[in-house]
């Protein structure tokens, strides 16, 4: 079953309300979510009312740490779902992962979140070992328009549409908490509000839908092809991400990250982190340690290959970098 929103995130609470009004999750069962998590996603599995905890992610694939994943899913008879998120769009493929899950628990269910990954409006989910898979084209994706999200469920669930009232202003003020948490490193006071959802309409049509993101999927495939040849020509490899990472953005691990960027804006360009380690808004205790999620965090840069960057913003910031690192 094919599913399209003005939200990937609209997709998400759907079918997590499905989940319960058909009895197919426990009344008492929880998700897995990864540390490295957008803010947002938990904030929509809390109006959801679904429970949810985190796992770390692995510094090899940088998605969920497969082996505490298998372990808790062992340990814990309460685990109803699993959010697997592809980070940075990766191409890795993780269908043993998933093939693991199920043999410890077929019930499972398991939402392969590919946001940030190149739309596929083929992707077979009968044949995947994942029940719900979510695309998303809003602001910052690989095909940003700005809105929408699409999504397959599997034909043995049934899908919702709830009607959600939408606010700018409740959304504006849930973004802004969210940054004062992150900025503050406090406890996110969740209020629900009619933050989900969206107050406009760009396609009403699948079909239209489909049509103009596949016709930005050409030029937009082409650009990123050619910014991220200048990038991996020019940059020393071991500061390159491996190349299954190179589809949203162009990725480098680096030290003294925080100078690094000063010098980006400051010539008048831009680079971006990532999520970082977000279970303490949630309140998630680690116990003194230090996550892999916090890690990747503290030394990832996100070099821009969208159109947002041309050639030349491109060659600017490798000079920008190659400077630093020989600082």
């Amino acid at each position: 079953m094919t599913l399209f929103e003005s939200r990937a995130s609209v997709i998400l609470y759907n079918a997590l309300i499905s989940l319960k009004i058909n009895k197919n999750i426990d009344k008492d069962g929880k998700f897995i979510i990864p540390l490295n998590v957008c803010p947002i996603v938990p904030a929509v599995f809390i109006k959801a009312k679904i429970d949810f905890d985190f796992i770390d992610i692995s510094m090899k694939t940088l998605c969920v740490d497969d082996e505490l994943l298998l372990a808790k899913i062992k340990r814990e008879k309460n685990i109803s779902g699993v959010l697997f998120v592809k980070t940075y769009g990766t191409e890795d493929d993780f269908t043993e992962v998933f093939r693991s899950i199920k043999q410890v628990n077929s019930k499972i269910f398991i939402i392969n979140d590919n946001c940030l990954k190149m739309p596929d409006f083929e992707y077979d989910i009968e044949a995947s070992l994942c029940d719900l898979t979510i695309f998303s084209t809003g602001y910052s994706k690989y095909v940003d328009i700005g809105w929408g999200g699409f999504g397959f469920l599997k034909d043995k669930y049934t899908y919702c549409k709830t009607k959600l009232l939408f606010s700018s202003d409740d959304l504006n003020q849930l973004t802004g908490e969210i940054n004062k948490s992150l900025l503050e490193n406090s406890d996110l006071k969740y209020i629900d509000r009619d933050w989900l959802g969206s107050e406009i309409c760009l396609y009403s049509d699948l079909s239209q839908y489909t049509k103009r993101i596949k016709h930005d999927l050409l030029k937009i495939k082409k650009h990123k092809s050619i910014i991220n040849n200048i990038y991996s020509n020019n940059l020393a490899k071991d500061i390159q991400f491996r190349k299954v990472f190179w589809d949203w953005r162009f990725s480098i691990f680096i030290n003294n990250k925080k100078q690094l960027m000063e010098k980006i804006f400051d010539s008048g360009l831009f680079a971006s982190s990532h999520y970082e380690d977000i279970g303490f808004m949630y309140g998630y205790k680690e116990g003194g340690n230090i996550s892999n999620a916090k890690r990747v965090h503290s030394n990832v840069v996100n070099l821009f290959n969208d159109f947002r960057f041309s050639k030349q913003d491109a060659h600017k910031l490798v000079d920008i970098i190659n400077k630093h690192l020989k600082g």
